[in-house]
């Protein structure tokens, strides 16, 4: 079970809380590290770590 005061509903789920940032998760986007639960850009900042692949422009797809 985890521990109440490292959950969080900020995002409207019940989740974690990054270990390394604060920001509030859902246990769908968390990463376990060390037996801590921390944000992508945690992760990737503790372990050096990035994505396997680049990412690409979609023309026509406007999300502003």
């Amino acid at each position: 079970m985890p521990d109440a005061s490292k959950l969080s509903t900020a995002s409207g789920q019940l989740g974690p809380v990054c270990a390394v940032t604060g920001k509030a998760l859902t246990f769908a986007e968390a990463i376990v590290l060390d037996g801590e639960y921390v944000c992508f850009e945690a992760y990737v900042e503790k372990t050096g770590a990035g994505p396997a692949t680049e990412g690409k422009e979609v023309q026509g797809l406007d999300l502003d």
